[in-house]
């Protein structure tokens, strides 16, 4: 009788630590998700979800804008931009760099938010999840600095105009070289 009540209270407490650790899990995916929103808040945590590869995030900002960011982006990682088509979603940007095909896809979902989604392929069956993560994030970067350029007061009206985004260099000061010899020194 000694044995079949351990073997009871045994069992009782295998069932008692199933049940603890499948209530931790149900409570701590709840604070995954708050830890996942409070996260949000910070650096770089735009990025929505990456599944299979795919990195997307939506932006609430107009799709020219973001199309532009988009621009900018991959002139600064130095993608080759293969084609850029139209489709009845959005757009999709096509581009190379090295042994991956990158294909980054616009998709305006109101008329101030647009998705980016980027798949970056080594292959067919191989996706580079990191460098499809960094596109998304080199596109918000570039949206930022469009914010700023925009937000910026132009100091000449030459600078408003021209609209560039790249920073420019400080006037140079001219010096003026005169012709005229030093007294006591003669010129030869």
């Amino acid at each position: 009788m000694q044995i079949h009540a351990l073997a009871i209270a045994g069992w009782q407490t295998t069932i008692l630590r199933c049940g603890t650790v499948v209530l931790m899990v149900c409570l701590l995916n709840g604070c995954a998700a708050l830890a996942v929103s409070l996260a949000g808040a910070g650096a770089s945590a735009g990025l929505a979800h990456q599944i299979n590869g795919t990195a997307s995030r939506a932006f609430s900002e107009p799709f020219s804008k973001v199309d532009a960011a988009v621009r900018i982006a991959t002139k600064r990682m130095q993608l080759e931009v293969d084609e850029v088509a139209s489709t009845d979603r959005g757009q999709i940007t096509k581009a190379r760099v090295s042994t991956l095909d990158v294909s980054i896809e616009l998709e305006p979902l109101s008329p101030t938010l647009t998705r980016v989604s980027v798949v970056a392929r080594r292959d067919l069956l191989r996706v580079d999840g990191a460098t499809a993560a960094e596109v998304v994030t080199q596109i918000e970067r570039s949206l930022a600095a469009i914010a700023v350029a925009e937000t910026a007061p132009s100091a000449t009206p030459a600078k408003a105009e021209s609209g560039r985004l790249a920073r420019e260099e400080p006037p140079r000061t001219r010096t003026r070289k005169t012709s005229a010899p030093a007294k006591g020194k003669t010129t030869i």
